[in-house]
């Protein structure tokens, strides 16, 4: 997998709260609303609403990868110190997982390395990284994701790819990653049973994408 998978800006913001604008998009007959947004340092966050809702096009666009209809007058969000792992995933990474550790400096990261045994990754070790499953391959940049330094941690879990098992260990190490390290974390979700099940309402924000028209959807903090 390339380092270029996980997508990084190296600049921070000067406090504790992070805002983002809100963003309007109007492509193929399709209208999405999404509404501003503000994280903490320190906060656990989540994305919930069904597949092909925009949650993916909403993450693009707190990283300055999507373009909206209008740029936002506040564009500060830019400079934010994010890392970000896009919803597909494509490894380039030629030799086997075990290579990959070494090529990335990772196998002395302690953190890492118990990450890697909690998602059951390490019988995987000596598989060419090309011929990993998609399961696997999502795990793998998941765990390539926490081992990137930032401030803000966005990850695009596609909950079609993942067993509910597995994403049950993602949301756990997520949200431990983020409460001991004093990081931002947001994360996708379309299970609410599981976010109840893991966060325990103790999650910081809950945005929510709708559906609300033929082909209109709508991101707010808000479930109404």
């Amino acid at each position: 997998m390339e380092l270029g998978s996980i997508v990084g800006y190296e600049f921070s913001g000067d406090n504790n709260n992070y805002s983002f604008p809100t963003f309007y998009y109007n492509s193929n007959g399709r209208k999405f609303y999404f509404k501003s947004m503000n994280l903490e340092l320190g906060s656990v966050n989540y994305v919930m609403g069904e597949r092909k809702t925009g949650k993916s096009l909403f993450l693009r666009s707190l990283t300055g990868l999507e373009y909206p209809e209008e740029k936002p007058l506040d564009r500060k969000f830019l400079k934010y110190d994010v890392v970000y792992k896009p919803e597909m995933i494509s490894p380039k990474f030629n030799g086997t997982f075990e290579e990959l550790i070494k090529f990335r400096g990772l196998g002395n990261n302690s953190q890492f390395i118990q990450n890697l045994g909690n998602l059951g990754m390490n019988k995987f070790i000596n598989v060419l990284v090309k011929e990993f499953n998609e399961e696997q391959k999502q795990l793998l940049s998941f765990l390539l994701l926490l081992s990137t330094e930032g401030l803000i941690y966005i990850m695009d879990c596609p909950s079609h790819l993942i067993s509910i098992e597995k994403r049950r260990k993602i949301l756990k190490i997520f949200k431990d990653h983020c409460e001991k390290n004093d990081k931002i974390g947001l994360i996708t979700e379309e299970s609410m049973d599981l976010v109840k099940e893991i966060f325990d309402d103790t999650v910081d924000t809950k945005y929510f994408i709708k559906k609300f028209g033929e082909n209109e959807f709508f991101g707010s903090n808000s479930i109404e």
